[in-house]
């Protein structure tokens, strides 16, 4: 096998969702397409709502997911770009000033560079990380605003920025599963901007456009506008939660609720057969039960009406940004996949909406099931990997500092090698409440479907 670490022209891109962990490895072909070598997929079981909860399930879910990438394309992967989600993340706005009084000569790109690394040190609170800085564009002696000040005069350039920060604990342990794993991390990169890197065309984010990614166990947002990422957000929401409304309404295996969901579920209760009576196997003897496709559709609907789709409509209101969303709405992640979730976001944000799949920076003979919206994520920790590797970052995916080859700062992101694996301790059995019921916990809205039902 050849070894991915050296600068061969492959690059990884790691994802490690709630759900799945994807492996993907590719190049950039002499037409300038990304061409995917291999990929790999396995079960996520030690990850939660975006964030690590079992390291050593973790560690063996990426080891897998390598593993099959790695027989597939024949390449031994060393190298990876990771992907960061989970409620943790915070965005904030911060302007910086680069005073230049006297210099008649024009502004520099080296002084636009400088003026981003100052801001990649500021100080956060304990416990917090920085994990990119994403330039929003440049006031110029308080007057003149432009994206790129580059070529221009003036005296004074205020730079306005998103600071993406997590919390540093979460943060190593994504750095520590992949050391684990016999993995060195490239770069981190936030994953909702990865995946429009992967199915948003230039032009949508130059028009403007919110990317909504709905995965299993969050779904995470971003606006584009004038060709940049200028609103980050992540909702602890996604779409493992419906189905463990189903299965508790049911009393079925998880298992059960997700087969049920993807294939007699929809968003839109209107869109149900209430006529179609949906007959549920059980084990052990139990005696089948029914759910009509419309008490479904009700469960589904509350879920992402209420908990993903208000809460979206909400964040773009607040964000500044609803009145310059001229690209409307584009749904990727597993979730996207949901029978009329496309129909219910349209009517709901009143915004044009699409399903996003690669877009067309990736080769036509890409596998089939990678364009799945599921693996948007992945691809685009791929593609911002090569554009990385290719030192020919876009504007909007500015979130590097150095070149990452040759990477040699501290910090939790750049050049990270392998640490010592710590002896596994025993797995320790949660301890149970007493007297806890499972179906206490089932919202008041299910609980009259749950009578209905029995």
């Amino acid at each position: 096998m050849e070894n991915v670490s050296s600068n061969n022209g492959m690059v990884v891109g790691l994802d490690i969702g709630t759900t799945k962990i994807a492996t993907v490895i590719g190049f950039r072909n002499d037409n300038g397409q990304i061409e995917v070598v291999g990929y790999g997929k396995s079960e996520s079981s030690g990850v939660e709502f975006g964030e690590i909860k079992n390291i050593i399930k973790t560690t063996e879910g990426i080891v897998l997911s390598k593993d099959i990438a790695a027989q597939r394309s024949n390449q031994e992967i060393d190298w990876v770009y990771a992907g960061i989600a989970g409620h943790h993340i915070k965005t904030s706005k911060y302007n910086h000033i680069l005073y230049r009084h006297g210099n008649e000569n024009p502004i520099s790109r080296e002084e636009i560079e400088q003026l981003k690394k100052d801001v990649s040190v500021v100080t956060l609170p304990p416990g917090e990380e920085i994990i990119d800085v994403i330039p929003q564009g440049y006031q110029i002696d308080r007057s003149r605003y432009t994206v790129d000040p580059v070529g221009e005069l003036g005296n004074e350039v205020i730079g306005v920025y998103q600071i993406i920060s997590g919390n540093e604990r979460e943060i190593k342990k994504i750095v520590k599963c992949v050391n684990d794993a016999s993995l060195n991390i490239r770069d981190i990169v936030l994953e909702p901007i990865a995946s429009g890197l992967a199915c948003l065309s230039d032009r949508e984010k130059q028009e403007g456009v919110v990317l909504v990614d709905i995965g299993g166990g969050t779904t995470d947002m971003v606006i584009f506008v004038d060709g940049s990422p200028v609103f980050t957000k992540v909702i602890p929401i996604g779409g493992n939660i419906i189905t463990k409304d189903i299965a508790q309404v049911c009393r079925i295996s998880e298992d059960v609720a997700e087969q049920l969901k993807v294939r007699y579920g929809t968003c839109v209760v209107e869109k149900s057969n209430a006529n179609n009576m949906i007959t549920i196997p059980r084990p052990y003897g139990q005696d089948p039960i029914q759910i009509s496709e419309y008490n479904l559709a009700q469960i589904i609907n509350r879920r992402v009406q209420e908990e993903i789709v208000n809460v979206v409509k909400s964040e773009v209101e607040n964000s500044g940004y609803k009145d310059r969303l001229f690209a409307g709405l584009v749904l990727t992640g597993g979730g996207a996949n949901l029978r009329n979730i496309k129909e219910l976001c349209q009517f709901s944000l009143q915004l044009p909406t699409r399903i996003g799949v690669p877009d067309s920076s990736f080769a036509h003979n890409i596998p089939t099931e990678l364009k799945h919206p599921m693996f948007a994520t992945a691809l685009g920790l791929l593609k911002f990997g090569i554009a990385t590797e290719y030192k020919e970052m876009p504007v909007e995916e500015t979130v590097v500092e150095e070149e990452k080859p040759e990477r040699k700062r501290g910090g939790l992101f750049g050049g990270r090698k392998k640490e010592p694996k710590a002896p596994k301790e025993p797995k320790k059995e949660k301890e149970k409440a007493p007297g806890l019921d499972i179906f206490s916990k089932i919202p008041p809205y299910l609980k009259d479907l749950l009578e209905r039902i029995s």
